[in-house]
């Protein structure tokens, strides 16, 4: 049986999938809830914010949110479904 998935926790595991290429440290089993998520109400271009476009950055101390580039387009949510996904337990394959 597939299992649908909401496309923001879609699009997160797409991401970690590519962050170890950007940043060897990352690893999804260090992640065990997320804080914030942003999205786009207005978005024109279809393909703007896929997971391929990933860009990782350190937030400076004090800071909760990045800078991001669309500036008062951008709104925060707190993705409590992603969290409670990324608390289960996970199947591990079998050789």
């Amino acid at each position: 049986m597939i299992e649908q998935i909401a496309a923001d926790l879609a699009c997160f595991l797409r991401s970690a999938q590519l962050a170890p290429a950007i940043d060897g440290d990352f690893a999804l089993a260090k992640v065990s809830r997320l804080e914030a998520a942003w999205q786009v109400d207005d978005m024109d271009d279809a393909e703007a914010g896929r997971p391929e476009d990933l860009k990782m950055t350190a937030l400076q101390d004090g800071r909760a949110y990045p800078e991001l580039d669309r500036g008062a387009d951008v709104h925060w949510y707190a993705p409590d479904h992603i969290s409670d996904y990324l608390r289960r337990p996970r199947r591990t394959p079998t050789p």
